[in-house]
């Protein structure tokens, strides 16, 4: 589960039952399925039409496109089924959710999430057809408001996504074996987590980390996450980079793990490493939840969320040097990881909480549903 996951699973977990019954579509079995049913949620596998990166430069371009008709029509025979009164998207890459909505005439709510900085020809007119087919979209941020108002004004709220506080409170101090060692030995460690993938930055972060290391032998770094399948040569080129620089000592790669707030408690910096423009951050929340120095690009939506030098740092976005240069600030002063570390958790606690994000998205659904 990344963050998207986390999101809706948290939702489903807090909505009113009183008031909104989930009947939720996934397009493939996995942790998340797994987590849904046992909150006693329906719960179907079927391809919702999701944009995959990449899949516009390949050859499965046409025969995905011809999916589509069939993916409508499935979706908006569970939603007949199900008697849904509106429909949700979770994230702004489902195609298939907003399309069946309009077929069975219900309300949809499009969850906006991504920038597409990536894919600057298509952005337009993909934000013109979730303008369309939807009832309102929910940007995670005023960058991602400010990028969907360009053409649906009007039609758009912010809610940032909330963090279940209690994550990050009256822990029991849980050590994962991958830090065990280091904390022992007094190391600063540094962690890096999300999806495995080159629009996460991990390469910048192994160079900066090189580079770092030359002056402070005590860093220590982490690399949490794994790769979509199909991307393990890059996992691979990574692997192969650390090892080219003799970091096999001081870098670790963890993999997927169900511990991540463990290793985030246990870690002294966390760095968000993403050259694309990030639509909000959820680990810059969860990091500044769990009492960390975040440092994070100095774009889109964690300059939403850090105020630079008080309760973070913020660091030119995809420059390997301005990276390096907040990492030494932040590795080289334990008073100053404390003071922002104390600061970050206050805010996190002030405005980041759950319960706030679970609310909006109520009103806003409500609100969408026709009298």
């Amino acid at each position: 589960m990344y963050g998207s996951d986390r999101c809706l699973y948290e939702l489903v977990k807090r909505i009113d039952k009183t008031r909104f019954t989930p009947v939720i579509v996934l397009p493939f079995e996995g942790g998340l399925t797994g987590k849904l049913r046992a909150l006693g949620v329906t719960v179907y596998i079927t391809d919702p039409w999701v944009l995959r990166k990449g899949i516009f430069r390949s050859l499965k371009l046409l025969p995905y496109l011809l999916m589509l008709p069939a993916v409508i029509f499935r979706l908006a025979r569970i939603i007949r089924k199900e008697g849904s009164t509106v429909v949700y998207s979770n994230t702004s890459v489902i195609v298939g959710a907003p399309l069946a909505a309009f077929l069975t005439r219900r309300p949809h709510i499009c969850h906006m999430r991504e920038l597409y900085d990536s894919y600057p020809g298509l952005a337009p007119f993909y934000r013109s057809f979730l303008c369309l087919f939807s009832r309102k979209i929910i940007a995670i941020s005023n960058a991602v408001a400010a990028f969907v108002q360009k053409s649906c004004s009007g039609k758009t709220a912010v809610v940032y996504d909330g963090i279940a506080l209690e994550r990050f409170t009256g822990t029991t101090g849980k050590i994962p074996a991958g830090l065990s060692e280091w904390k022992q030995q007094s190391r600063t460690i540094v962690s890096n987590i999300g999806r495995v993938s080159p629009i996460k930055g991990q390469e910048l972060f192994i160079d900066a980390a090189h580079e770092c290391i030359k002056s402070d032998g005590n860093l220590r770094f982490l690399i949490i996450g794994s790769i979509f399948k199909g991307n393990e040569q890059f996992m691979q080129g990574l692997q192969d980079r650390a090892a080219g620089y003799g970091m096999q000592e001081i870098l670790t790669f963890t993999g997927f793990r169900n511990d991540v707030d463990d290793f985030m408690t246990g870690s002294d910096i966390i760095v968000v490493s993403t050259v694309i423009t990030e639509g909000l951050g959820q680990v810059v929340m969860e990091g500044m939840a769990a009492g960390k120095v975040v440092i994070a690009p100095d774009k889109g939506g964690p300059v939403e969320l850090i105020e630079d030098g008080i309760d973070g740092i913020l660091y030119r976005a995809g420059s390997r040097d301005a990276l390096v240069r907040a990492l030494q600030k932040a590795a080289g002063d334990p008073a100053l990881r404390e003071s922002m570390g104390k600061k970050a958790r206050i805010k996190a606690e002030k405005q980041y909480g759950i319960q706030s994000n679970i609310h909006s998205i109520e009103r806003i659904i409500k609100e969408a549903v026709p009298d």
